[in-house]
């Protein structure tokens, strides 16, 4: 009898071996404009960072990168799979942020205030309208929401249309470094001094309260349920009052980026390089022990709950998928089926093996284990009929890495 490890993508024809987690994928960049730069006759070296991301699903998406070379080129990178290949595009200026609306039109913002548009995927530019000031970020509501916002020094914000740019001043004096639109109606802007103002019926309102502290990034879920972290993580669920939340550490750097997945599992990141998740809707937090990167790390997006992307500094870029990293096993050794299934599906075996078989959700919790020894050569069949409709994963493995497949229940 053989003991192995196994995986198998529903995607693909290839099995592949997976750790689930977070992994560095920033060696898969390619070379690109302005990524590292010499300066002082070789005493100093100016390495670009990940400044903004925008993906459409799982697979594809697009970083914009910045540099401090005033007027100069930069790089637009775009993948197809999932980060593990990138294609270098263009961009006129150096990018503050990028979102994209669809796979061919999307919106950089420069920083310097300057906003540009694709209608190609961002093989090409072109001027979109102006800001008026150095511009932070831009903020979008969800797809396909063709209009938005951005955000930048001294107060301005400039309202994003298919037809231009129309900044404005919403009052408040301070520059904004954060904007979130849940939905088309209700949107959240970051501000100096410790502001947090809200755009509601067509007008930005400063009708808001929260702790004193220094705030770096805001995410809401939807009108009324959002997080804000920064020396201090901060929760609200009715957007306006805000709480303060035990993070469970000592804080040791600043947090710099969160999103979340649904109303409970959330992450943040931080200027040491800090990993922290939460899955109780962020009233607690616990720190992930890593030796991934200790770059600033200043954003994290996730495009489904078992995939997701941090960026940062030195042009770093980490990736979450519930199934992990990847390397070769030959693909003939088992099939699932039928996937999708009503309830009961076969594990069809080419070979006996020794293996462990766990169903869990995309969060990675343990709901079933389905087989604890021999998985014999040809079919085994399993029932999964008492869980309700979704997508799982099959994670099968005996000891060191898992493996880890998908099953659709119906």
């Amino acid at each position: 009898m053989k003991k192995i490890l196994l995986l198998c993508l529903a995607f693909s024809g290839a099995c592949l071996a997976q750790q689930p987690g977070w992994r560095n994928i920033t060696a898969n960049l390619p070379g690109f404009y302005r990524d590292t730069t010499i300066i002082n006759g070789g005493a100093d070296t100016i390495v670009a960072g990940i400044s903004g991301i925008s993906f459409i699903d799982d697979l594809h998406g697009w970083v914009s990168t910045n540099h401090p070379f005033d007027g100069d080129e930069s790089a637009v990178l775009e993948t197809t799979d999932g980060g593990e290949t990138w294609t270098e595009h263009r961009a006129p200026l150096a990018g503050a942020d990028i979102h994209m609306i669809d796979a061919q039109t999307g919106y950089l913002g420069a920083v310097n205030g300057f906003i540009y548009k694709t209608t190609n995927g961002a093989r090409t530019w072109n001027l979109h309208g102006l800001l008026n000031s150095p511009l932070y970020d831009l903020g979008f509501p969800p797809r396909p929401a063709e209009t938005g916002y951005a955000g930048g020094k001294n107060g301005r914000i400039g309202h994003i249309t298919p037809q231009g740019v129309s900044p404005s001043d919403p009052g408040p004096v301070g520059n904004v470094y954060c904007i979130d639109f849940p939905s088309v109606e209700r949107g959240y802007a970051l501000l100096d001094y410790q502001m947090i103002i809200f755009f509601r019926d067509g007008a930005w309102n400063v009708e808001a309260s929260y702790p004193f502290s220094s705030k770096n990034w805001l995410y809401f879920r939807n009108d009324t349920l959002g997080w804000c972290v920064g020396e201090m993580f901060l929760k609200t669920n009715v957007g306006i009052d805000w709480f303060r939340t035990d993070p469970g550490f000592v804080q040791a750097g600043a947090m710099m980026g969160v999103f979340f997945t649904d109303d409970n599992h959330g992450w943040a990141v931080g200027t040491q390089g800090q990993i922290a998740s939460t899955s109780d809707g962020g009233n607690d937090w616990t720190m992930l022990e890593h030796n991934l990167t200790d770059a600033i790390l200043t954003g994290v997006l996730f495009t489904s709950p078992g995939n997701g992307y941090i960026i940062g500094g030195d042009k770093t870029i980490l990736h979450y998928s519930a199934a992990g990293g990847i390397s070769g096993i030959p693909g003939s050794i088992f099939g699932i089926s039928p996937n999708p299934t009503t309830g009961r599906f076969s594990v069809n075996c080419s070979q006996t093996v020794e293996v462990t078989l766990v169903l869990t959700d995309l969060y990675g919790k343990v709901l079933m284990t389905l087989l604890e020894g021999n998985l014999r050569q040809g079919k085994t069949e399993f029932d999964i009929s008492r869980l309700p409709a979704g997508i799982y994963l099959l994670r099968i493995g005996e000891g060191g890495p898992v493996t880890v497949r998908k099953v659709i229940r119906q």
